[in-house]
């Protein structure tokens, strides 16, 4: 009899597995036994599933961008280029503004252009035809990370066998279903409530937080933060970046316009408990790259000249911007566009 019991047990353990498998790595089939948000929420919120930092978050349906070869000016970054929260991609934002073709380069599941732009150039054969303004942007935790791709020797693309392994070994998308299906995430979303109404602890996936306004960080913000940022490698940081600027300009008749978006925690870090100060590292590392001629932008500095009360420049609940942060990121890049194009036509 014990070892009937056990054998079922053995039984439905493997046939929740293979479900929660299945589930994963079968979008098409995995998405009818996943919680639905009746109203959709940030990242951050939703990784946190605290009900206290629970904050509604209107999706916009992006609109296509001009097609590359009318565009005068490329944008590629990670996912602050590619939200549409409450507003347009930073890229239609531009255009419609400035009055101008501009083209967005897409984020791959399993590439990112963003790190490898030169790979990505010559993977589709780009000739340079006409003088373009290449809007390269990373979010500041992933500065270090990124201008050593830069300049390593990359792939033109990602290798079919390599996709899918991807898909295979990758157990991000087996994680997630197992949370969020209709059995498990409301339990874990009780837990997580009683955990922080007990203990005041958050999931592992958020670094900190503050209540008073209500604020979710992201872990790896406050894992960046912690890095020590010497001279020396900010100076490395900026060489990459300008020896990347060089080789845009001489192979493919680009002229880069770099942008280093601060994390959420650098600008309201003052609002978490016992939060060291910040090391400036945007403001530092975008005063190296205009010493050595290449074009940036300190957001950082941008959003404290332009802060007001009320409209804050990123979601409580999420790690990206408002509408009002992507507003003023395209007025400061309009501003810096205007000045690269003086610049040629002197």
């Amino acid at each position: 009899m014990t070892n009937k019991v056990s054998r079922i047990i053995y039984a439905a353990l493997i046939a929740a597995a293979l479900a929660v498998v299945i589930g994963g790595k079968f979008p098409s089939v995995g998405k009818h036994f996943l919680k639905k948000e009746a109203v959709p929420q940030g990242d951050l919120s939703r990784l946190s599933g605290l009900d206290r930092f629970s904050q509604p978050v209107k999706v916009v349906t992006p609109t296509p961008t001009a097609p590359l070869e009318n565009a005068a000016v490329v944008t590629m970054g990670d996912s602050f280029f590619n939200s549409s929260l409450e507003s347009d991609l930073f890229a239609n934002e531009v255009a419609r503004k400035g009055g101008m073709a501009v083209h967005n380069v897409a984020l791959r599941k399993d590439f990112e252009p963003c790190s490898y732009p030169l790979a990505y150039l010559a993977s589709i054969g780009y000739r340079g035809d006409r003088r373009r303004i290449l809007v390269l942007e990373t979010v500041e935790r992933n500065t270090f990370e990124r201008t050593i791709r830069y300049c390593a020797a990359a792939r033109t693309s990602a290798a079919p066998t390599d996709t899918l392994a991807n898909r295979v070994l990758d157990n991000g998308d087996v994680e997630y279903f197992f949370k969020n299906n209709l059995v498990v995430h409301p339990l874990l979303k009780w837990l997580k409530n009683a955990r922080f109404r007990w203990f005041g602890k958050v999931d592992q996936a958020i670094g900190a937080y503050s209540e008073n306004p209500s604020m979710l960080f992201f872990h790896s913000d406050l894992d960046f933060a912690a890095i020590k940022k010497d001279d020396a490698v900010v100076d490395a940081a900026a060489d990459q970046v300008a020896w990347l600027a060089a080789l845009l300009r001489e192979r493919y008749n680009m002229e880069l316009l770099y942008v280093v978006m601060p994390d959420k925690y650098s600008l309201y870090r003052r609002y978490v408990r016992d939060a060291t100060p910040y090391d400036l590292f945007v403001p530092r590392l975008v005063d190296r790259l205009h010493r050595r001629g290449v074009h940036a932008l300190d957001m950082y500095s941008a959003y404290l000249n332009r802060e007001t009360p009320g409209h804050p420049f990123f979601f409580a609940g999420d790690t990206h911007y408002t509408a009002a942060g992507k507003a003023v990121l395209v007025d400061e890049c309009l501003r810096e566009i205007a000045a690269i194009n003086g610049e040629r036509s002197r």
